[in-house]
């Protein structure tokens, strides 16, 4: 019976040892923020950061709307693309690396555009810094976009295609009264986005369509990459619908207006 005591009390302290030890190791090595459950706050924080994002797609489809007649132009303009990358541009800060490749309707490549062209396949790259009225990030992004419908005859185009952006941002929180950083990375897609090709000189205001973005961020106490806050995991769906206003859902709860020609944002 003495031997059988003594070891429940060696059982014990043993227990009592590896919870301390279990709570001095966490002390002296934290662990990596968890991921956030998403509140309204951080909700605000990825829409602004989302809409900041999509301001980079105009970097590809302005060239690729002036890279080939959508009307009664000259396609003299239009230069073939005969190497990667052979086309760089500036945009808003960004320096872009891109090449096309315009394809007829039974889907092969043509040498340059022309008369049977009805879509291009654009690629890019970008880096830059980027800085705005809110933000000012610095960026890394690729993409591969498609554009169907360039043929005459056809009034609406239709975009479809995939980006991957990297950040590294400080921005100004939605009520406008603290600076926030994030580092943020995200996988985009463009599903069915149409336009009509009358209103382009007015604006790209879509007919329909959406844009899902996979965002994986860090939430930074300061400009210091590693200096973590809170991670956050989270899925934003955009839908267009002709309208001056598209629609942006936050984890499938948070709703908001993205205004497409202020780019101001509200709460719905």
């Amino acid at each position: 019976m003495k031997i059988l005591r003594r070891f429940r009390r060696m059982a014990v302290l043993l227990a009592a040892t590896s919870l301390v030890t279990s709570g001095c190791g966490n002390d002296s090595n934290p662990a990596s923020p968890q991921p956030q459950v998403m509140s309204q706050e951080s909700a605000d924080d990825v829409v602004l950061q989302t809409t900041f994002t999509l301001q980079f797609v105009g970097g590809d489809l302005e060239p690729i709307l002036e890279s080939q007649p959508l009307a009664a132009e000259s396609p003299s303009r239009v230069r073939p693309a005969r190497a990667l990358f052979d086309t760089t541009y500036a945009w808003n800060g960004l320096t872009y690396e891109a090449t096309r490749t315009y394809y007829d309707a039974l889907d092969m490549a043509l040498p340059a555009y022309g008369p049977t062209a009805v879509r291009v396949h654009w690629t890019s790259r970008a880096s830059g810094t980027v800085m705005g009225e809110r933000d000012t990030a610095t960026v890394g992004r690729n993409a591969a976009l498609d554009l169907r419908g360039i043929q005459a005859g056809q009034d609406t185009l239709r975009l479809d295609g995939t980006a991957q952006d990297t950040l590294l941002s400080r921005f100004r929180s939605f009520d406008g009264t603290r600076t926030r950083y994030f580092y943020w990375t995200s996988g985009l897609t463009i599903a069915n986005v149409r336009n009509l090709k009358s209103t382009l000189q007015t604006g790209f205001r879509p007919l329909s369509g959406t844009v899902t973005l996979v965002v994986s961020a860090d939430r930074l106490r300061s400009n210091n990459r590693t200096d973590v806050e809170t991670h956050l995991n989270v899925t934003v769906v955009i839908t267009f619908n002709g309208s001056q206003q598209a629609e942006v859902v936050v984890d499938g709860r948070y709703r908001y207006l993205w205004d497409l020609d202020t780019q101001n944002v509200t709460r719905v």
